[in-house]
């Protein structure tokens, strides 16, 4: 052989060896080391599919998914208060205002909230009253005032929880009642979206 060709042979094989190791040319689950979108030029079509479908079948399916275990708990901490005192300015626990009632129930899942409805008003997903579900903040302005006032925790099935001035307490109300219905301003989806395999 001639040493040209020994050469070449050499630095074919060192380039070969570079790539397994540097992580040029990825390993497949069989062990070997080809691209699956690499030609083979020795293989009939079927065969060629056969080694694509098998490829393509390890590669994980991943889908997101809103997250309903933590809607489901916004929903249970916060009727665990059902009953407590409205306070205006409160930071409970014994007594809430409307902001700080949602401040404390969205901190027990790891959300973090302003600590007024205004600012509350500006986080997350802007939804609109027929996008609503269950774990959604909604606000409401007043007769005084359009600007934000008001922020409850939507229930799904028309049923909102807030700490209610009116009321003095924290209660569960119709959205579609009369009042809420004319001061409804918007919703915000704050809860995060959790990834799954399927």
């Amino acid at each position: 052989m001639k040493r040209t060709q020994k050469k070449l042979l050499t630095s074919i094989v060192l380039l070969s060896i570079i790539s397994l190791f540097t992580g040029c040319v990825s390993k497949n689950a069989d062990g070997s080391y080809s691209s699956p979108y690499s030609y083979h030029p020795y293989l009939n079509q079927q065969q060629e599919n056969k080694i694509i479908v098998r490829r393509s079948t390890n590669i994980p399916n991943i889908i997101s998914t809103p997250s309903n275990q933590i809607n489901n708990n916004i929903e249970k901490i916060a009727k665990s208060l059902l009953g407590t005192d409205y306070k205006y300015g409160a930071n409970g626990p014994y007594q809430y205002d409307c902001s700080s009632f949602t401040k404390h129930v969205f901190s027990k899942q790891g959300i973090n909230l302003p600590r007024v409805s205004r600012d509350q008003a500006q986080r997350g997903k802007f939804i609109k009253a027929e996008q609503l579900k269950k774990g959604d903040l909604i606000f409401f302005d007043s007769k005084k005032s359009t600007q934000v006032s008001h922020v409850g925790i939507y229930l799904g099935k028309d049923n909102f929880i807030h700490a209610s001035s009116g009321k003095d307490e924290v209660t569960i109300s119709k959205l579609s009642s009369n009042y809420y219905r004319k001061h409804f301003k918007w919703g915000r989806r704050v809860t995060p979206v959790n990834y799954v395999r399927r």
